[in-house]
């Protein structure tokens, strides 16, 4: 049953990229979320049209990401840059820790 519901998640995604790849915000449109996948088509046509590619590229990611994992691509970045000063400072009060001891 597992494999079948990975499956299913697996061809829902590619045709969610594959949506993305005609449209940006197609994503969230094939999820029902007809405001925000409206707001990352306009924004993409404008990004495509003021900004080249790159641009489109990068509205397609965040309306892809919004949509399969719930977090707009900013907050991947947010989320990352936490973790990575939350192991800086763990690894700063390790060092420190073995000094004193």
């Amino acid at each position: 049953m597992q494999t079948q519901s990975n499956d299913l998640n697996t061809l829902t995604n590619g045709a969610k990229i594959l949506g993305e790849s005609v449209i940006p915000g197609a994503s969230l449109l094939m999820d029902g979320q007809f405001i925000s996948g409206a707001a990352h088509a306009a924004v993409g046509i404008f990004a495509r049209i003021a900004m080249g590619p790159l641009a489109v590229a990068l509205v397609c990611a965040d309306s892809f990401s919004k949509s399969v994992t719930d977090k707009f691509l900013w907050d991947h970045v947010k989320d990352g840059i936490e973790a990575r000063k939350q192991a800086k400072a763990a690894k700063a009060a390790e060092q420190t820790e073995a000094q004193a001891g």
